[in-house]
């Protein structure tokens, strides 16, 4: 890998721009989301305030080590970053370690801080397949040296993740994983056949849990105006209540009612509704729109890579970013099943944001690689 890369004096300043950009309404947005709840449980309105504050400082660290880390200390060390996302996993269901937390096991306490390693996990393995695809180019029409080292690579950590469990996440690192393979110019038989036995897995891990079963029937019964009075759809009511209440300007920041215990999670998973209401269907496009921004100039990084190795990660981060807001905002409007999945830079969750901060560091470093047109 040395010496194949070309450095650029300059990199994508509007990267970072529009991701910090991002980072900071996240906080405003989570500051007026759950001051109410924050006060009732805590007695604190500023606790989710305060504690993701700390994780943004953390992630404008964590984005400045990758912003500077040379991108072949990252592919000599590929196989590293796996097993240790595999030893993160599996350290969560070690008691004291792993706190059981809402009868799920996801955190590793730190003692001043909870880390999701789930959420390293998307990084890290676009970071490694990144480097598996790009030493296997020559081979890729074999599937004993591409295809079945992949299925199991891959299985091992998306497995991990979903004895915590956590299917939006799980999702998420095989969306990105795939997308990845298919950039790497995978055999179309092979990849067509392994996507559609990943269908048949999907549904199977839909209907092996109640919760996930009853979030989907939620949302057929919304599609199918049958759900209309089922507990299980009270979710996705209030989001579309919320949502369509905004109409086109909102009703003004802060003003929103939504947030006052009428939405669950509202300053996590469902922070999307909460802003739709506020900003209305003009602005909060705007929010849309900047996660566009972030993938299509990283897929133009992609296109320049000078190295395989650069242009699969370009690839996986923007489509992590682009993925992640696509499918929350979705679940948002019951175009599909909630997940659990945050808004990349907004939603609260310190590790989320950690980790897209660090994304948006390699992001920014890549755009220094690659080859100037």
């Amino acid at each position: 890998m040395s010496g194949l890369l070309k450095l650029r004096r300059r990199g994508d300043g509007a990267i970072p721009i529009v991701g910090f950009a991002l980072s900071f309404f996240g906080l405003v947005m989570i500051l007026s989301s759950s001051q109410i709840m924050a006060a009732d449980q805590f007695d604190n309105a500023y606790h989710f305030f305060t504690k993701q504050l700390i994780a943004w400082f953390l992630g404008v660290g964590a984005f400045l080590f990758l912003l500077r880390v040379p991108l072949d200390t990252l592919f000599d060390n590929r196989i590293r970053l796996y097993w240790i996302t595999v030893a993160t996993l599996l350290l969560v269901f070690v008691p004291v370690i792993g706190p059981r937390i809402a009868g799920v096991h996801r955190w590793i306490d730190l003692g001043f801080f909870q880390f999701q390693p789930a959420e390293m996990a998307k990084l890290f393995m676009i970071i490694f397949f990144s480097g598996f695809f790009a030493t296997r180019s020559a081979f890729m029409d074999e599937p004993k040296k591409v295809l079945f080292p992949f299925i199991v690579l891959l299985g091992l950590v998306a497995g991990l993740v979903m004895l915590e469990p956590d299917l939006g996440t799980t999702f998420i690192i095989v969306l990105t994983s795939m997308v990845i393979f298919f950039a790497a110019r995978a055999n179309i038989i092979q990849y067509i056949a392994l996507c559609l036995a990943g269908i048949v897995l999907l549904a199977g891990l839909i209907f092996s849990a109640d919760y996930r079963a009853e979030r989907f029937g939620a949302f057929l019964g919304k599609v199918t105006n049958t759900a209309d009075n089922l507990d299980e759809a009270y979710h996705n009511h209030q989001a579309l209540i919320a949502v369509g209440s905004g109409g086109l300007w909102g009703v003004g920041f802060g003003q929103g009612t939504s947030k006052y215990a009428y939405l669950p999670q509202a300053h996590t998973d469902s922070i999307f509704a909460v802003i739709a209401e506020e900003l209305g269907f003009i602005r909060t496009s705007l929010i849309l729109l900047a996660y566009l921004f972030l993938s299509w100039r990283g897929f133009s990084i992609a296109r320049r890579a000078n190295s395989r190795f650069v242009q699969l990660i370009a690839v996986g981060i923007s489509t992590m970013f682009v993925g992640q807001a696509l499918v929350n905002v979705a679940g948002m409007l019951s175009v599909l099943p909630l997940t659990g999945v945050p808004l990349p830079f907004i939603s609260y969750g310190g590790s989320s944001l950690i980790i897209s901060l660090a994304s948006l560091g390699l992001l920014t470093n890549i755009s220094r690689e690659t080859v100037e047109n």
